[in-house]
């Protein structure tokens, strides 16, 4: 099945970009104008990496990081923004963002960010199914 992403990005022409640069790779994508509209999305459905500008109308990119990286099905976030500083980098990486790009930035980058957060977050998930398989498996005494 193929990977599922959301874009959220209150520019049309920025979210139409990133979603025909993200295509042709097979992922099934979902664009969003606010952060609050991927989010009420998101209580009805999954999915599997989030790219989002960094300011938002109403709740920022950050504050959306910050909420998916919480709870059972946290995902990972890839933050583009025109606005970026040390400061806001430092808060990024605190709130748990995967990557974050500056506009303009090369679509091939992003491409490569994207993959490598899913291959991330597949092995995460591999391993904590290992370990719920391990945990349930009683364990014999030693004779």
């Amino acid at each position: 099945m193929p990977h599922h992403l959301l874009i959220v990005d209150d520019e049309p022409a920025t979210a139409w970009a990133l979603a025909e640069g993200l295509a042709d790779d097979g992922f099934t994508i979902d664009t969003f104008r606010t952060a609050e509209e991927a989010c009420q999305w998101l209580r009805h459905s999954r999915s599997d990496l989030v790219i989002s500008d960094l300011r938002l109308p109403g709740m920022s990119g950050l504050d959306l990081a910050r909420k998916l990286a919480r709870g059972r099905n946290a995902q990972p976030v890839i933050i583009v923004t025109a606005y970026g500083s040390v400061e806001t980098l430092r808060s990024l990486r605190e709130a748990g963002v995967a990557d974050c790009f500056s506009k303009p930035f090369a679509i091939d980058a992003l491409r490569l960010a994207v993959r490598r957060a899913l291959s991330a977050r597949d092995a995460s998930a591999r391993r904590e199914v290992t370990r719920r398989r391990r945990a349930a498996t009683p364990r014999r005494k030693a004779a």
